[in-house]
């Protein structure tokens, strides 16, 4: 290895290691491969182990557990990006290339991108069930998650704080039963007066919900009931990032 290489190999930096099943180690490569990791490491005796790098996101390790269906660990890590779109769009370019569609639901997958209090980021779960979340933040994470706490705190909705929690729910943990089951709820019992561009906004929620759950019939349902909405005009430029997202989840629907 020539010294620029060494220095290179040598810098300040950290690789995640994840567990897979030992099984279906070569499986779980795949996916990386899929997205578009190159595997720098790959040995199959005396254990299972591997490496794969991409750049822009990192380098990460995976060793294989024979016991991983039974007492295997699942992981995750956070890996800080200042392109976010630039570096979904080819993890997803990737993915549709390889896969001749975007897996989008159940294992492994690939979320949208997504705008939490912190940060654009999207959510991948590789068939280990590890959690790679990459992210352009905002800020300290610390100092925007209490402010974001301390608004839902003031909100005097009850549909309004139903609608933060399942937001939360869906974009930061990908909890889609709870937040499935937070804004049924919300719809059932608080929706007496509720401004025509906030109920808009959960039907989206509740669509891309239902879709990531695989629940088509009810995703297409929310779908509907959002666009018989009636929205003034200046209400649905404000809005327009949730049109947006609204098609997507439709041409999702209709295409998976």
């Amino acid at each position: 290895m020539d010294k620029e290489k060494l220095v290179e190999k040598n810098r300040n930096r950290s690789v995640p290691l994840f567990e897979c099943d030992y099984n279906l180690f070569d499986h779980h490569l795949e996916f990386y491969t899929a997205l578009g990791f190159e595997i720098i490491y790959y040995q199959k005796a005396p254990y299972r182990f591997a490496s794969v790098i991409k750049e822009g996101i990192g380098e990460f390790g995976f060793y294989g557990n024979k016991n991983f269906k039974e007492n295997g660990n699942r992981g995750g890590c956070y890996i800080y990006v200042p392109n976010i779109q630039e570096v979904f769009a080819d993890l997803k370019s990737n993915l549709k290339a390889y896969y001749g569609k975007i897996p989008s639901k159940g294992i492994p997958r690939i979320s949208r991108i997504n705008k939490t209090a912190e940060d654009w980021r999207v959510n991948i779960t590789d068939p280990g069930e590890n959690t790679i979340i990459i992210g352009e933040t905002f800020g300290d994470s610390t100092t925007l998650m209490e402010a974001e706490d301390e608004r839902v705190r003031e909100l005097e909705s009850k549909f309004e704080k139903a609608y933060a929690a399942a937001y939360r729910l869906a974009y930061s943990k990908e909890d889609f039963l709870a937040a499935r089951n937070t804004l049924e709820v919300a719809f059932h019992k608080f929706t007496a007066g509720l401004n025509s561009d906030m109920l808009f906004k959960a039907k989206v929620l509740q669509a891309e919900v239902f879709a990531s759950l695989g629940q088509k019939k009810q995703a297409k349902g929310a779908i509907r009931e959002a666009n018989e909405i009636q929205l003034t005009e200046n209400e649905k430029v404000q809005l327009y990032s949730f049109y947006e997202r609204l098609r997507e989840i439709n041409e999702d629907i209709n295409t998976n």
